[in-house]
């Protein structure tokens, strides 16, 4: 799992003094922004580095527990401690990235924003990570078939467990920092995630089957420590959801898949390109009602017909 940004803030006591961000990763422009926020109220200090923060999880949780300000995670992670927002983890609900941007800018994304107040979390902007795919060690995967019987790592995540297990996966929902070591000692079969998480993880290595489903998209989801938030004066406030918003549209202009599979080909991962993803969106069909129930059926039609 790709890790966008995460950033720690030391809140000042007198107003007019800038507050210190400590700036972990994530887009440049994120952090260029912040640095050049009218009246400068923001000073970046990078001493800390993302491994020292630990997983995913365990970012995640220090930012709801405030220990941690600000940070940018994968929808999918996020999606699990705030349930509306799993939304868009419905399986084949974006024709492609521009329909998935137009949900995520627009007024869908507006109404579940609040929803992560009682989470103590505020969100500043979403971005792109990007369509998921498949590999595995054992087979290529060209129909839902193939599936059976696999092992396969997913988010800890209910409905990316749900969709893996109605395309017969033997699911296991696990933490991201664990996932190369189980494929490569044969605890996984397999895995999904963006073309530039599995080479950027060198995935390759241990996978040699990759299949281009597209299954799921995932947003990047830019979000605050809601405590600390609040504490800002209004024109912080401003500066640093402006900032998120650069970075958000820097992922969204990002256009690194084709350069991506291009390096995993070369490592030598056999690619299944051509998928019929209406034959994997019809084997998750069965999962449509409980969808419809846990998130509204009239929500799920406006997602799929905006433009």
């Amino acid at each position: 799992m790709m890790i966008a940004a995460s950033l720690m803030m030391t809140v000042h006591s007198a107003a007019a003094s800038p507050r210190m961000i400590s700036v972990v990763a994530g887009p440049p422009e994120f952090r260029e922004k912040l640095a050049s926020a009218p009246g400068h109220p923001f000073i970046i200090d990078a001493r800390v580095g993302a491994n020292a923060l630990g997983g995913t999880n365990i970012i995640f949780s220090a930012v709801r527990s405030g220990a941690l300000d600000v940070a940018v995670l994968n929808g999918g992670v996020v999606g699990a401690v705030v349930p509306e927002l799993s939304v868009f983890d419905i399986p084949f609900l974006f024709r492609d990235e521009a329909h998935a941007k137009a949900v995520m800018q627009g007024p869908i994304a507006a109404q579940i924003a609040p929803k992560f107040a009682d989470k103590g979390l505020v969100l500043l902007a979403l971005g792109k990570q990007g369509f998921r795919h498949m590999t595995n060690s054992k087979r290529p995967i060209r129909t839902p078939a193939d599936l059976k019987g696999l092992t396969m790592r997913v988010i800890p995540n209910e409905t990316y467990k749900m969709a893996f297990q109605a395309l017969g996966a033997q699911v296991v929902p696990m933490d991201f920092q664990l996932v190369y070591g189980a494929l490569k000692d044969g605890r996984l079969d397999g895995e999904e995630n963006p073309l530039v998480t599995i080479s950027d993880s060198h995935f390759d290595e241990v996978q040699k089957h990759l299949t281009l489903t597209g299954h799921f998209f995932a947003p990047m989801v830019f979000m605050a420590n809601r405590a600390m938030y609040e504490q800002l004066s209004p024109a912080e406030r401003e500066a640093l959801v402006a900032a998120a918003k650069v970075g958000a549209e820097a992922t969204w202009l990002e256009q690194t898949d084709a350069a991506k599979l291009k390096e995993l080909r070369a490592a030598g991962m056999d690619v299944v390109e051509n998928v019929d993803r209406q034959a994997f969106a019809d084997a998750v069909k069965s999962l449509d009602p409980e969808f419809e129930k846990r998130f509204g059926k009239e929500l799920i039609a406006t997602i799929r017909s905006t433009q």
